[in-house]
């Protein structure tokens, strides 16, 4: 007796346990629907109406789930919400209609409120809108033993994602069907869906596989089956064998010349990487004899006469190698090290510097359109102000000098500047970038300066190169790649 009495409070009590978590969700729902209604966010509103008259069906208060859902429609109805202005609001309320009924088992107006979801669902164009009504639809028909017209819409779902190429969601709405068969306890719907979904498996890998081991697959299982229909005897069996040797020895070979490809792109590695090594030794070598030839000169011109011109030019000149050598001892930009920058800011700075060293009636002109790169900023910046400043020098008065950028692709930037001066004579074109390849008078200039920016863009992923196509002044394209 007492065991009896026990389990009647420990039965009254869960059941009050869960009509006060029920109302708790149904009191919170209702508050949300509140503050969402009145802030005009009505699809957010519909779904808390949903969920508060799921809270009325689990302590079985149907009539006061049909209330809230009706007033909820009139409550849009007053702010001119209408199925045609916003059929996935009112989807959501007949799925939530259409709750109940099926709860009731009320099979024709749940029918009547399915069809309307169908309405509302190809009304609102919303693919996820119309993967919630294929669902729904679905477990009801299942439900009530229509598994042909449950197959349909499964298939409608399915297609979905796969015309999409959206394989995973595929699969994800294969496992969440099956999960709630296997919640309302349906072993049939439970080996029916599963059925479909390793069907359905089964062909997505197919469609996933290697094409061309397929192909080798489909011809050595149609000549497997063409030699055990036409030759069932010794000589046939033998055929087989022999066809197995030779594939084996045409496999043996395959590996073979994979293996010699191999040996030969490594030793070609090997051959290459000793190259650069021996580039790079190479290179500091001369950097640091640059550097002493700079620092040996240096206590001797200190001694000179400063206010010679002679002096000050050969002193710019030591400084220029000096440069020159510090950039070729540089470190390579590390892609982890770029800069993200606005580049219609970064080139309007630079070409504030440069418009103050443009002669009389110069005018400057930017092409640069509003968009973000990431680059090395500050080598890009002495690349450019450089160039700039050679067009500031060589372009006579009412010239016309211009800077432009342009994107040539997800990782790829193009700086171009363009001046109105003399040009470059062609003779000298091929040399321009290249240091100490002429014997250059001081007092016009050391030809370092192009050298040094080649140099530059080079070790940001870059390269510095002369348009040869324009013959009115000079143009230089600096393409530097992220």
């Amino acid at each position: 007796m007492k065991k009896l009495i026990f389990m009647a409070v420990l039965i009254l009590l869960t059941a009050v346990a869960i009509w006060a978590d029920n109302q708790a969700d149904f009191a919170r729902n209702i508050s949300s629907y509140n503050t969402q209604i009145s802030r005009g966010q009505y699809l957010e509103a519909a779904r808390s109406i949903s969920r508060a008259a799921d809270a009325c069906i689990g302590v079985k208060n149907y009539e006061g789930a049909f209330n809230i859902i009706g007033n909820a429609e009139k409550a849009l109805a007053a702010k001119h919400v209408t199925p045609d202005s916003l059929p996935r609001v009112y989807y959501v309320l007949s799925k939530a209609r259409f709750n109940i009924y099926h709860t009731l088992k009320n099979q024709p107006a749940a029918q009547s409120q399915l069809q309307k979801m169908v309405d509302y669902a190809n009304r609102s164009g919303n693919k996820e809108t119309m993967s919630s009504m294929l669902f729904s639809a679905a477990q009801y028909y299942y439900s009530i033993n229509q598994t042909s017209k449950g197959d349909q819409c499964i298939a409608r779902l399915i297609k979905q994602y796969d015309s999409a190429n959206d394989y995973k969601g595929a699969d994800a709405a294969y496992k969440k069907i099956i999960d709630k068969a296997v919640s309302a306890n349906d072993a049939r719907l439970v080996e029916h869906t599963y059925e479909s979904y390793m069907h359905w498996s089964d062909s997505i890998e197919a469609v996933n596989a290697d094409s061309e081991l397929a192909k080798v697959q489909h011809e050595y299982a149609a000549s497997q089956k063409t030699i055990e229909q036409k030759d069932k005897t010794i000589a046939g069996k033998s055929g087989v064998i022999a066809t197995f040797i030779v594939l084996f020895i045409i496999a043996i070979a395959a590996v073979g010349v994979t293996i010699w490809f191999y040996m030969r792109i490594v030793a070609k590695n090997r051959r290459m990487r000793r190259s650069v090594e021996e580039a790079h030794e190479e290179s500091a070598a001369k950097s640091a004899i640059l550097h002493n030839m700079s620092s040996q000169l240096e206590p001797t011109l200190e001694r000179l006469d400063q206010s010679d011109p002679a002096v000050q030019n050969l002193r710019g000149y030591m400084k220029r190698v000096g440069e020159l050598s510090d950039v070729g001892s540089r470190t390579p930009t590390c892609p982890d090290n770029l800069d993200s920058v606005d580049v219609e800011r970064f080139c309007a700075e630079i070409a504030e510097e440069i418009k103050p060293k443009m002669a009389t009636g110069v005018k400057f002109h930017m092409d640069v359109a509003k968009s973000t790169a990431c680059i090395d900023a500050p080598e890009v910046r002495k690349i450019l102000l450089h160039l700039l400043e050679n067009a500031a020098k060589y372009t006579p008065e009412n010239g016309r000098i211009s800077l432009t950028y342009k994107k040539r692709g997800a990782k790829v930037h193009q700086f171009i500047v363009a001046d109105s001066g003399p040009g470059i004579p062609k003779e000298r074109r091929a040399t321009i970038f290249t240091a100490f390849s002429t014997g250059e008078d001081l007092s016009q200039g050391d030809g370092l300066g192009l050298p040094i920016c080649a140099l530059r863009a080079e070790k940001i992923n870059g390269k510095l190169e002369l348009d040869p196509d324009h013959s009115l002044g000079a143009t230089f394209v600096l393409t530097v790649r992220a």
